[in-house]
């Protein structure tokens, strides 16, 4: 009967196995013999790959295990064998270890072992050789033993570094995103100002579509006061072409009065000359009859009466005169009368004119004044809307510039997460291949055939989340013109899996 102790040691969480062989009465085989120097052998090998963490006296203890059975391979024979399971204690492993540091060296002997090992988890391909020469041989691997089990601890204090700077970094992560979580809401307070901005702006919008109707207006009113102006100085034009026309008529009358004066007086002077003609006729016939004195008796009929015939054709004469005269005088003062009437009319309607001319003069000198006033003001409303938009679009592209840079960051901030949490699933899997390696080696070591493949984790899918800022800009035209402008900016968070 053999009896079979498993030594369990623990080595910086890493469970290393130690096999110390005793003798109950019974010989062992030497093909089991030889299975158990193979496996030792392999995880020895595997170690120095792997780099051990092998304290000198458990480098020690395997040594001497290994000798021990070396020599039993040698002296025993062949019989039947059977195999009991391990007991773990820590008792045993104790009592075991002060048992195998008791016994003395064992005698030197030469023991070579080859063989191929396949693990189903991915393990190398490991072809060991491995020859022990007596006691001289054992310094050497001790110092062998030493070096695997420094590379090991390297090894192991380098994953919990690893896994220390994993968690640091997703402290930081989780910090940085705490502190950063409210600074993408601090976008609002531009927002509300962007929005009393376009408040304004649409204001100042309205306040010059009103400006711009008022002068509209007034260019209407001017238009209008202009073609009243139009007709005034048509009518005036006209008033003044009768004027010149009565004065021109009254110049003909003028002249028509002077010639009917030329004959009146040329009509009175002829007819001083008859009668002065006449007296004087008259005048020589009495003195002739006074002198001669003849009486002439004719005893024929009486001829004309000369006197009566001059005296009536004088009375005739004098009534054409004076009935001429006062036809002439008459009609005279009836056209000096309409004349001058017609010349107070048109005078008075000139004068009128005139003032309701210099009056739309003086009120279209004040409309143009007040049209240029409003001008001014259009301009430099309009200057102050310009440097107000140019000041929104500045400040919304500082915005942007910001919202931007904040996105970039956060898009940098996940790709570093993504990072890590890749390097800290490869460190997983790394850990997991040495657990299932140092499983594999324990299932070896207590002599189980089969070796069980351990599926690697699911991977798990990145959780990503997807944040779009939609931006509505509203403008109301009136005419081809801009009068209200709006914006909104609205934030949509997706979650993709």
């Amino acid at each position: 009967m053999c009896t079979t102790v498993f030594f369990l040691h623990k080595v910086s969480s890493c469970t290393l196995f130690f096999v110390a062989v005793g003798l109950d009465k019974r010989e062992v085989a030497p093909p089991r013999q030889r299975e158990w120097s193979h496996c030792i052998q392999t995880h020895l090998l595997n170690l120095q790959h792997r780099g051990g963490n092998l304290t000198n006296y458990q480098s020690e203890v395997l040594l001497k295990n290994l000798a021990q059975l070396d020599t039993m391979a040698s002296t025993l024979s062949v019989r039947s064998y059977s195999v009991r399971q391990p007991s773990f204690s820590s008792m045993s492993q104790r009592e075991s270890g002060r048992s195998i540091r008791s016994k003395p060296p064992v005698s030197s002997s030469t023991l070579s072992l080859s063989r191929s090992v396949s693990m189903g988890n991915g393990l190398n391909m490991l072809g060991s050789s491995l020859s022990y020469n007596g006691l001289g041989a054992a310094a050497s691997e001790k110092e062998t033993m030493i070096g695997l089990n420094d590379r090991l601890a390297n090894y192991l204090d380098k994953v919990r570094s690893l896994e220390r700077s994993n968690s640091d970094l997703e402290i930081k992560i989780k910090q940085l995103m705490l502190e950063r979580t409210p600074k993408g809401h601090d976008i609002e307070g531009m927002m509300a100002q962007a929005h009393a901005i376009g408040q304004e702006v649409r204001k100042r919008t309205l306040e010059n579509a009103r400006i711009m109707l008022e002068i509209d207006n007034a260019r209407l009113a001017a238009d209008d006061f202009r073609v009243k102006w139009e007709a005034e100085a048509t009518l005036c034009q006209s008033v003044e072409r009768d004027c010149q026309a009565l004065k021109r008529a009254k110049s003909d009358h003028d002249q028509i009065i002077g010639t009917l004066r030329g004959d009146l007086d040329s009509l009175k002077e002829e007819l001083y000359f008859l009668k002065k003609s006449h007296d004087e006729e008259m005048m020589t016939v009495k003195s002739r009859l006074a002198n001669e004195q003849v009486s002439v008796e004719v005893d024929a009929p009486h001829g004309p009466d000369l006197g009566a015939i001059m005296a009536e054709l004088r009375v005739q004469y004098e009534g054409i005169a004076r009935k001429n005269k006062d036809e002439a005088e008459a009609w005279y003062l009836r056209k000096l009368d309409a004349v001058q009437s017609e010349v107070k009319e048109s005078n008075e309607a000139l004068r009128s004119a005139q003032s309701e001319l210099s009056e739309r003069r003086r009120f279209l000198q004040a409309l143009e004044v007040e049209l240029d006033n409003i001008r001014r003001q259009v301009s430099v409303l309009e200057g102050n809307l310009a440097e107000t938009g140019h000041k929104y679009s500045v400040e919304m592209d500082r915005l942007q510039a910001t919202l931007t840079g904040l996105e970039d960051e956060l898009s940098q901030l996940r790709l570093d997460m993504q990072r890590n949490k890749t390097d800290y699933e490869q460190l997983l899997r790394i850990k997991q291949n040495l657990e299932m390696e140092i499983a594999t080696y324990r299932r070896l070591l207590e002599g189980e055939e089969t070796v069980k493949e351990t599926p690697p984790p699911p991977k798990k899918d990145p959780d990503v989340r997807t944040r779009k800022i939609v931006k509505v800009v509203t403008q109301t035209m009136i005419n081809g013109k801009v009068v209200d402008e709006s914006s909104e900016v609205e934030q949509i968070e997706e979650r993709k899996k």
